[in-house]
């Protein structure tokens, strides 16, 4: 996560939960979820699919 003007913002009004759908719009400037650098990770074969299944928020991303 990058300290943007909008994250700032979110985060001030308290409003934390509308922080991911920040996150997930910012991969422009680099910011990331932890699911897309899972997938990211099982794509190049890095982990497997069961392995980012047991950390990821969004399980049904990755069968197994």
């Amino acid at each position: 996560m990058i300290c943007t003007p909008a994250i700032r913002n979110l985060i001030r009004e308290a409003k934390v939960p509308q922080m991911y759908s920040a996150i997930q719009t910012g991969g422009a400037i680099g910011m990331q979820t932890l699911d897309q650098c899972l997938t990211d990770l099982v794509k190049r074969n890095i982990v497997s699919s069961a392995e980012a299944r047991t950390k990821a928020a969004n399980k049904d991303l990755f069968p197994g």
